[in-house]
């Protein structure tokens, strides 16, 4: 469907992207069979969706036949001390519970765990994933937090099990904490901003990307807001690209989180490249922003847009 203003191509690019509802139907079935039949066989262990899913800041896949997966935590209950080694439970042998309790099902494959990721990885016929972590809710003392939800201990690599703050996190980015200006567009500019992403060679990855939305947006949309300044999504993305060029060169996490520090993975050289390519990325979304805003050039504007996202941008 045709656009005739900058604002209406915008939201008709955020629908685009939104997730399709018959694919999370069969996803949110599938999840609430293997929480279910986990819950029954292990009682007392609650199973609890984290990851994009918990934080509503999942898109639609590139490829429509792709599925969409998705993580989950295992809680074991709580835990309030750490014992000395081989005195209590390791990552390890809570994997092996949750793999016990799920291993006669045959509606799906238990497949073979990664070292790098300590979890329990159930694949269906068509593809679509189920990733299970087993945890523990931190009362040790280490994430001390007044108010707000618990951090949780989740295993490692090393076998040792570190903080992952999921439910702060998902609160913090949904705006919940936040002034309401924020809570309404935070997380579709972070959408739209993985969207645009996706289409880029930079290899972040995508909790990554939405960090750093969390840290560069909310100061311009308060600052904005205060100043009324007549702003949409394409001056969130525009600020973006702009300023994130100085957030790349540091592992990053959001305020107040217990979760570990994210970084690109990215050597100096591949950061300095890409810092300033998405910089003058975000120069030319400025000028698409006052094309429209300065010089009602508003078809202008589209083809500029058009051609930072491709063809998923409505013309």
């Amino acid at each position: 469907m045709a656009v005739s203003t900058v604002r209406e191509a915008f939201e008709q690019l955020l629908s685009r992207i939104e997730l399709d509802a018959t694919r999370v139907g069969v996803a949110s079935q599938r999840y609430n069979a293997v929480k279910y039949r986990i819950e029954s066989n292990l009682p007392g262990k609650q199973v609890s969706q984290v990851g994009s899913f918990q934080r509503k800041t999942k898109i639609r896949p590139r490829d429509e036949n792709t599925n969409l997966d998705i993580d989950a935590i295992v809680s074991f209950g709580e835990a309030r001390s750490f014992a000395s080694f081989g005195q209590a439970m390791t990552p390890q042998v809570a994997l092996q519970i949750v793999r016990e309790a799920l291993v006669a099902d045959k509606t799906y494959r238990l497949m073979n765990p990664d070292s790098d990721a300590p979890t329990v990885v159930l694949e269906y016929a068509d593809g679509f994933k189920i990733e299970l972590i087993p945890c523990f809710k931190d009362l040790t003392g280490s994430s001390p937090r007044d108010h707000g939800p618990a951090c949780y201990l989740i295993g490692a690599p090393s076998g040792h099990w570190v903080r992952a703050d999921y439910d702060y996190d998902a609160k913090l980015i949904t705006g919940l904490n936040q002034s309401s200006e924020i809570a309404a567009t935070l997380v579709p500019a972070i959408k739209m901003i993985k969207a645009f992403f996706r289409n880029l060679p930079v290899g972040l990855k995508s909790f990554h990307v939405e960090i750093l939305c969390a840290i560069v947006l909310p100061p311009a949309i308060q600052r904005w807001t205060a100043q009324r300044f007549n702003w949409g999504y394409q001056h969130l993305l525009a600020r973006f690209l702009k300023e994130v060029r100085t957030q790349l060169d540091k592992p990053v996490s959001l305020p107040g989180s217990y979760s570990a520090p994210v970084d690109s993975g990215l050597s100096a050289a591949q950061r300095q490249r890409i810092g300033l390519w998405l910089e003058k990325l975000g120069e030319i979304a400025w000028q698409s922003c006052e094309l429209d805003d300065k010089h009602n050039d508003t078809a202008g504007a589209l083809r500029c847009w058009r051609w930072l996202f491709g063809e998923i941008f409505p013309s």
